[in-house]
């Protein structure tokens, strides 16, 4: 099954720092990227789809956090650029308090599936 990723800012950071209209604006420190620290990463990358296929970024931005729920917090306060579940933000894009980024390149969705002990749902 996949989960659907996507790039989101609020419309307060857009406007202090404009829209991003190509991936490789992430790259360098034109924008705040906000980062989900996983346990042994040493960088941040990105895979978006683009025309030519799946790219990787490296991103860099003044935060990281291993919690997602106060990277939400940091998007829609403002501080940066968040590459979350579309289902974790929908709520926000809707109220219009997120605004999706560089939809025509979004990031690769995360295959995921369910793991049980065998003959237990049966």
């Amino acid at each position: 099954m996949e989960c659907e990723r996507v790039l989101v800012a609020a419309p307060k950071y857009l406007e202090a720092r404009g829209e991003p209209a190509e991936p490789q604006e992430l790259v360098g420190r034109k924008h705040d990227c906000l980062m989900l620290r996983y346990a042994g990463a040493r960088e941040y990358v990105w895979t978006l789809q683009t025309p030519s296929g799946q790219q990787k970024f490296e991103v860099h931005g003044p935060y990281d956090t291993d919690d997602g729920d106060v990277l939400t917090g940091w998007a829609l306060s403002g501080r940066g650029i968040i590459n979350k579940p579309r289902f974790e933000v929908e709520p926000f894009i809707r109220d219009r308090r997120l605004k999706v980024i560089l939809p025509q390149t979004p990031p690769t969705p995360v295959q995921f599936a369910a793991v049980y002990p065998h003959k237990k749902l049966q």
